[in-house]
Formats: structure tokens, sequence, C-alpha cells
């Protein structure tokens, strides 16, 4: 008694597994046998997980390029202090107590404040760069090393300036990125010698592209002019090209980007102190701008994140209109073969198990092929993409997944018809 029972319990066991292969097995034989049709429906859910994969994709690469664009611009964090006339009577009176925007200021501010995570000055004036037989009139920047880390600056070849070349007032420069092609050409500059204005300057670096096509701070910007110009250390600009103690503008980074006010409070202090209470300089809190900027453009990406995919979805869920034509059409062909089967036993499970089957076999493979497909064709456009187009996981889940659950979907409205007929019914069809 228990032997039997526990072999008609293995029997109903694979009941299912058998109910399964047969569906697969038939599914097999109905696609091959109209293979043109199957052919056709199998086009329209490819086309769609193509689209999805790629509009999902080209989405997350336009936020690589638009974020490392904003880093690369080096505002974050950052605010500018640059001269201004009191605008107070009783400061005014009093303008004679001060020196100005200088070099003093930069140590003062890094001496008194730990809010910083950097602080920066910088010299402009303008002269003829030559170089290679050739010679441009660009922006010549005078920086102290800690430009590098407010502005996140780097050097696409060579090294940037450090405090050696600072303190022994070396003959150093980094020549933008623009200017090293217009001089050089394909040449690579470093270890070469350029002439500024009279002076003869050692290339020591090329700097980095700064921002891109969508990220940027105007057409005549600061990293335009910086990209095209030559950057050499603050007391070399000063012993060589303009001397001085004032400089033109003061920058600071600060970590504390979630209490900017209070920095730029502490800031305005500091300054005061140093300039013996004279309010002649304005700080420019950059960094509340950027913040600002930030999540105007966080917002814009997500409507286009939204916009995209809806209408990659929208494609897909034609190839389901496809699935559900192609569905409606084979029940309406074998309702003898439905009625034949129930007729000799087969429950409405098993035949709703085969129509599914049959359409999330297609659905299944369209959605496959265009993934596939898809991180290709990403991979072949990458090249085109300053930043790369990267083949995103989540473009392939949802160009998979999506054409799973729409292929079930489109199936399961002429699965249950088919299911629900009875022998008679099927037979006399």
């Amino acid at each position: 008694m228990g032997e039997a029972a526990a072999a008609g319990k293995g029997r109903n066991g694979s009941r299912p597994r058998l109910a399964f292969g047969e569906a697969l097995r038939t599914s097999r034989s109905e696609i091959t046998a109209h293979w043109l049709r199957s052919l056709l429906t199998l086009v329209g859910v490819f086309l769609g997980s193509l689209a999805v994969v790629m509009m999902v994709s080209f989405s997350e690469g336009l936020k690589v390029m638009v974020w490392q664009g904003i880093k690369s611009l080096g505002y974050n964090g950052v605010m500018f202090i640059s001269d201004r006339a009191p605008q107070v009577p009783l400061e005014r009176k009093k303008i004679s107590e001060s020196r100005g925007l200088g070099v003093r200021d930069v140590q003062a501010l890094g001496e008194w404040s730990t809010s910083y995570e950097g602080v920066a000055a910088m010299s402009l004036t303008q002269a003829v760069v030559r170089g290679h037989g050739r010679e441009q009139r660009v922006w010549v920047f005078g920086v102290n090393p800690a430009y590098a880390t407010v502005r996140n600056r780097s050097v696409s070849a060579g090294r940037w300036i450090d405090g050696g070349d600072e303190l022994e007032h070396r003959r150093v420069a980094v020549v933008g990125q623009v200017l090293a092609t217009t001089l050089f050409g394909n040449d690579n500059p470093v270890g070469k010698q350029i002439k500024v204005g009279d002076q003869v300057m050692h290339v020591i670096g090329v700097g980095e592209q700064l921002g891109n096509t969508f990220a940027n701070d105007g057409g005549d910007s600061w990293t335009q002019r910086e990209m095209e110009g030559v950057i050499v250390p603050l007391e070399t600009f000063r012993a060589y090209l303009r001397g001085g103690e004032r400089v033109g503008v003061i920058m600071i980074k600060t970590p504390e980007t979630e209490n900017l006010g209070a920095v730029r409070d502490e800031t305005e202090r500091l300054m005061r102190r140093a300039h013996h209470g004279v309010g002649d300089f304005q700080i420019e809190n950059v960094a509340s701008e950027i913040l600002r900027a930030e999540a105007e453009i966080k917002d814009l990406l997500r409507s286009w994140t939204v916009i995209l995919t809806s209408l990659a979805a929208i494609s897909l869920l034609v190839g389901g209109v496809g699935i559900y034509s192609v569905m409606k059409i084979s029940l309406t062909e074998r309702l003898y073969e439905i009625g034949l089967r129930k007729a000799i036993g087969a429950g409405d499970n098993t035949i709703l198990l085969q129509f599914l089957v049959e359409s999330s076999t297609l659905s299944a493979l369209g959605g496959f092929l265009g993934c596939a497909v898809g991180a290709l064709v990403c991979r072949l456009l990458a090249a085109s993409f300053p930043t790369g187009l990267p083949v995103s996981p989540l473009g392939l889940a949802l160009g998979v997944g999506f054409a799973i659950a729409v292929g079930l979907f489109a199936g399961v409205f002429p699965s249950l018809a088919a299911s629900r007929l009875t022998p008679v019914e099927a037979l006399r069809g």
C-alpha cells in the first residue's frame, strides 16, 4: 500500500514536468512550422527590446557626461573672493588701512580656518605665447599649487605645478589642451620650451579637457580661456610677468556643502579681520548656485529618462500586439487539436500552459536577441561619446523582463480562451 502510494505520488509529481516539457516541444514545433509568421512576431519584440536597451543606455551615458562635465568645471564647494569698492561711507574713509586682495589673505585664510579643503589665488594677464614656430595671444594664469585642489584640475600629460616651483620661482608652465594642439599639433609639448611674452618657460604639463558639450560655463568662459592659455606658478608670474602683492581672485573650497551659508559668513568675518574691518571685497557663493543647477539638471534628466524609456516601451508593446494576433490565429487554426487533446484527458491547465509557453518563448527569444544586439551597438558607438556609452544593466533587465512580461500578457487571453473550450466546442470549430 505504501509503495503504491509512493509510486502514485511519483507519477503525480512528474506530471507538471511532463506537461511543461510537452508544452516546450509543441511550442517549438508550432514556431518552426510557421517560421515566417514567428519571425515577423520575433522582429517586433526584438526591435522593442533593442529600443529599450539603447534608450536606457543613452540616458545613462548622458548622465555620466553631464556629471563628469560639471565636475571638471571645478565649481563644487567653491567660493570666489574678488575686489570691490567699500559700500559703507565709514569703510571708504578707512580704505587706506586695507592693502586689498593679496597673497597675505591666502595665508591668513589657510591659518585661521579649518573649514577649507584648500585656498587658492590667481592673477591674470594676456601675452603672446610662441612655440614650435607658431604664436598665439592668450591668457596667462598665475596660480598657486592649491589651485589644482580647489578647482579639481589635473593634467593629461606631464605634471602639475608643485610647491618647489612656487618657492624657487621656476619658469615652468602647464599649457592648456587647446593651446598645446595649436602650437605643437600632435607632438607632446612636455619637456619643450615656449616663450611667454619675453620669458622662456619650460613646459611641464598639458591640462586636461574641461567641461563638455553638455556642461560648460559659456562661450568665452573661464574654462575655455584656461584650455587655450598658459598656467604658471603665482610667484613666477609675480617675478617675471606682472609684479605686486595684489592678486586677481582668491578661491576657497569647502567640503561642508550642506552648510555653505555658515562657511560664507565665516569667510567674510575672516576677510574683514585680515582687511582691518574694511569690506573692500565680495564673496561669490558659486557652490550654492551649482547645487541649485544640479538639482534642476537631476529633474531634467529624470524626465528625459522617463520619456525615452516610455518611447521604447511603446515599441515593445507593438511587438506584444503582434504576439497577441499570432496567438489568436494559432488558436483558430488549432481548435481541432485542442478538442482532440481535451477529449483524451488533457486538462484546462495543460492547454493554458501550452499556449503561454509558446507566447513567452517568442517574446523571451526576441528580448534576449534585442538586448544582445543593443549591448553590441552600445559597444560600437562608445567611441563616439566623450565618456563612452555604458551598457546599462537596468536597460538589459528592462529589455528582457518587459519582453517576457509583454509575451505572457499578450498570450494569457488567447490561452485562457483555448483552455476553457469544451471538447465538443473545439471539435465543432
